[in-house]
């Protein structure tokens, strides 16, 4: 349950044709999209992938979360969790795509989809890998097993609410949707600071204790990604299901991603591995105290999801550079100079005491 409430807080022409295309939509009129939420954290970064592919954007949320974003945008306020009336006022308009951001009950999905079902063409849900039932396997697929959904909904988690929001898209939306199961989403507007943590230390410290042997896997999408594969299957006609995670195609070690912050960093920071019994000997826990770790010893597949049938469709996914990048502008922009890493307030990551404490432990 730690890895789902972690994620909550957070797939040639043929190859095209493998992965489910409707048509490649190519006209003169712009595409009216309308998206439900926009202004927190991974609804900008899909509000500005539309823009930027020249459709007209409309939001429809409370106007009370970042109400400063988007000015130029069309804004119908309204309120979800006030019940299905509220979607009234959207069925003027047909919407050739609707966006449905994060919601985390299924109820304000089988709302929104019995509302709009007749004024949109396609609905595209971003959903989660908390769906999937055992996270102890590797390379977890579309059609790998799922959790199980109990008629009694007060046993709904977030989990089971995500699945059953997917159940009622392909119900109502059979030919016409296409659901993003992502993985952790960093990058810009990042509520966590869990990624940051490692740009911080790295920068910051001539010496960071570093988890295991380094050969765990890591693995993250960057929320502009999300953003820009919700407009890139609705341009080119690709519906379906996809797990969206990252970084890369490949299998991305701890050791390598470490490298590579330093490297974009220029850190001269040296790293000190400590292993799994060292840590667990010093009460240093994993994806806590030591941020995004899931030792393979623990979960693992959860860091090792397939993301095959994401790749398969062309998409190009960010660098990692590039996420690390806004990170550390979203950081030096909004967030305090000083955050208190390991502290009851932040919640994740060593104290720099502890972690000296423990470097010199193992230099003895």
């Amino acid at each position: 349950m730690l890895r789902r409430q972690f994620i909550k807080t957070i797939g040639t022409s043929s190859i095209l044709l493998s992965v489910g295309v409707i048509s490649c939509r190519k006209n003169d009129r712009k595409n009216k999209v309308l998206i439900l939420g926009g202004t927190n954290f991974v609804g900008p970064s899909i509000v500005q992938a539309n823009i930027d592919a020249g459709n007209d954007v409309t939001l429809f949320n409370r106007g009370i979360t970042n109400p400063g974003l988007f000015p130029e945008l069309r804004l119908i306020k309204g309120d979800r969790e006030k019940g299905i009336s509220c979607y009234d006022s959207l069925k003027s308009d047909y919407w050739d795509l609707v966006i449905d951001v994060w919601p985390e009950k299924a109820q304000l999905v089988e709302e929104a989809t019995e509302s709009l079902r007749d004024h949109a063409g396609h609905y595209i849900f971003i959903s989660s890998i908390a769906v999937y039932n055992d996270f102890q396997e590797v390379g977890l697929h579309e059609e790998s097993e799922l959790v199980d959904l109990p008629d009694d909904r007060s046993q709904w988690y977030y989990s089971e609410e995500k699945l059953a929001a997917e159940k009622i898209i392909r119900e109502r939306f059979p030919d016409n949707h296409t659901i993003l199961r992502a993985g952790p989403i960093k990058g810009w507007r990042d509520p966590a600071v869990d990624l940051l943590y490692w740009c911080l230390r790295l920068k910051e410290h001539s010496e960071v204790l570093a988890p295991g042997s380094g050969d765990d896997p890591i693995q993250f999408i960057d929320v502009k990604d999300i953003g820009r594969f919700s407009s890139f299957a609705f341009a080119n006609g690709i519906s379906g299901t996809f797990n969206i995670t990252g970084p890369l195609s490949s299998t991305l070690t701890w050791r390598q991603f470490l490298r590579d912050v330093k490297s974009h960093f220029n850190s001269e920071s040296e790293l000190i591995w400590a292993s799994e019994d060292f840590l667990k000997e010093n009460k240093v826990m994993s994806f806590t105290d030591l941020p995004l770790w899931a030792p393979l010893s623990e979960d693992r597949g959860f860091m090792q999801i397939s993301n095959q049938k994401l790749i398969n469709t062309e998409f190009e996914l960010s660098p990692i550079t590039s996420t690390l990048e806004d990170v550390m502008q979203w950081y030096n922009k909004e967030l305090p100079s000083n955050i208190a890493f390991g502290s009851e307030e932040i919640g994740i990551g060593l104290t720099r005491s502890k972690e000296l404490k423990c470097i010199n432990l193992i230099r003895k």
